[in-house]
């Protein structure tokens, strides 16, 4: 309830006052009375009321003096002043300070005082909205530790913004859907917002949070999951706690993401390790083989879900695959834009089995084009052969007499052909595509450097080190480093 102090000296008018209204039924309670202005500026100072219905003639302390000392104090109540017909002079002095209005005693009746008190309630309703929206930063400081992201630069510093002072003494619900690409509506969250003072949405990573807020007691009859006991301020609870329960309010997401009713926890599974798993998408992938690619692809996902990977962590799995499988079909992912339209599609899935049609559908479709395309490395056949081979094949041992019965030419005459056209040996060749495979991986997978080095060609990780630090002037692990800050 918006707050309200009743400054009369005569007692007899603040009843009449209190009785005039039910005022819980229009947002407002009386919190507290004062017989005098300096009684009455003490209980200003203390908590803030929202407004203060003030006589303008009272003895010491008048209703002019504490409303200026009020305002020297920086504090923001709305004063509604009451005058008798031979104090306007009075009046207009209050209305000068800051006074929202000025009602006559004699005329004092409960639809004037209504109506003055609905102008007050649009304006602190304004107000919070306003306030609300110095939240947001917050918001996205919050969620890029929820779901992994980097900060983003625009995000809040880890202190409570100013404004979080105007939601001191309100109580927060929080409700998420999955929404797609596009925001969702709180009726789809269930969120009646006739409610709620406020609501407020957030959507991102194919879901929109909802964070409501209200007065302790409003929330208490609506929503029995908001995490702040009445009388608990909602933001000052400390930030930790606020992303708890934003956490768990996304992570009952999962289940509808899922399409069950409940998740299995720490299932035992004798699926390979993801790690694997996505390695050995990658290898069929540069292979073209499309069959493999959506086999291995499904059981990635079906790896997740007796995991019971978080649909956040499903996505950001998914981002990251698309992009790897994008750079090694050829698509310049340097400026952001690509990641940028795979976060996009990505966050258009709403439930685990859409987003692997999706991945596996767009896994085809690189596949498809890769073997429509007629590549030419160089204007001699033969070399282009064994240069589509290596790019398919790098992962195995692979020698040049090896390359020479492929193309069935003459060992030494492929060395020289290929020099020529490439100006490198087919060692070296063979070698940089390694490299450059191997830091995709190590850019794009979590798979170790030991792994890496299997998964590229090379006999051991010691000498993986060895080359990758002469060709980059980095060990892999620095490389790693750099490259993901």
């Amino acid at each position: 309830m918006w707050t309200v102090l009743l400054v009369e000296d005569e007692g007899y008018v603040r009843e009449a006052i209190r009785e005039t209204l039910d005022w819980e039924s229009h947002g407002f309670c009386v919190a507290g009375e004062a017989g005098t202005g300096r009684e009455a500026l003490e209980a200003i100072l203390e908590w803030k009321p929202d407004v203060v219905i003030a006589d303008i003639v009272m003895p010491g302390m008048d209703g002019i003096e504490l409303l200026k000392e009020t305002r020297k104090a920086g504090i923001r109540s709305r004063f509604i002043m009451l005058t008798a017909m031979n104090q306007f002079d009075y009046a207009r002095d209050a209305l000068q300070y800051g006074a929202f209005n000025y009602l006559l005693k004699l005329s004092l009746s409960d639809e004037v005082l209504l109506e003055n008190l609905a102008r007050i309630r649009e304006e602190l309703l304004g107000e919070l909205k306003e306030a609300g929206e110095a939240l947001y930063p917050l918001y996205y400081r919050i969620w890029a530790e929820i779901s992994g992201n980097r900060v983003p630069a625009h995000a809040a510093p880890t202190a409570l913004p100013a404004a979080a002072g105007k939601f001191h003494s309100l109580r927060l619900h929080i409700a998420a859907v999955l929404s797609e690409a596009d925001p969702a509506l709180p009726h789809q969250a269930g969120i009646l917002t006739e409610e709620y003072l406020l609501v407020q949405s957030f959507c991102d990573g194919g879901q929109t949070t909802f964070f409501c807020w209200s007065f302790p007691d409003k929330a208490g009859q609506t929503c029995d999951s908001g995490f702040c006991r009445p009388g608990e301020p909602a933001v000052d609870g400390g930030l930790e706690q606020f992303a708890r329960e934003w956490r768990r309010v996304l992570n009952q997401l999962n289940a509808s993401w899922y399409g069950i009713m409940e998740l299995p926890v720490g299932e035992e599974t004798a699926l390979p390790p993801i790690g694997e798993l996505e390695a050995a998408l990658v290898r069929a992938f540069e292979e073209r083989n499309a069959a493999k690619c959506a086999e291995t692809a499904a059981l990635i996902w079906e790896s997740m879900k007796r995991m019971s990977f978080s649909h956040i962590d499903v996505k950001q799995l998914a981002v990251r695959l698309l992009h790897v499988l994008e750079m090694i079909a050829g698509r310049n992912a340097e400026d952001g834009t690509d990641l940028y339209k795979d976060v996009a599609f990505v966050n258009a899935a709403k439930s685990h089995e859409s987003l692997l049609a999706l991945v596996q559908q767009t896994i085809q479709d690189h596949i498809r084009r890769k073997q429509e395309e007629k590549v030419s490395y160089t204007d001699h056949p033969e070399v282009n052969r064994v240069i589509q081979y290596m790019l398919e094949h790098y992962r195995e041992n692979m020698k040049v007499t090896d390359l020479a019965k492929l193309v069935a030419i003459n060992v030494d005459y492929l060395s020289t052909i290929f020099g020529k056209k490439t100006g490198l040996t087919p060692i070296a060749y063979l070698r940089n595509i390694r490299i450059e495979q191997a830091k995709r991986l190590l850019l794009y997978s979590k798979l170790s450097v030991e792994e890496i080095a299997s998964q590229t060609g090379f006999a051991d990780d010691a000498y993986f080190i060895k080359t990758f630090k002469r060709m980059t002037g980095q060990t892999p692990s620095s490389f790693r480093r750099d490259n993901n800050k």
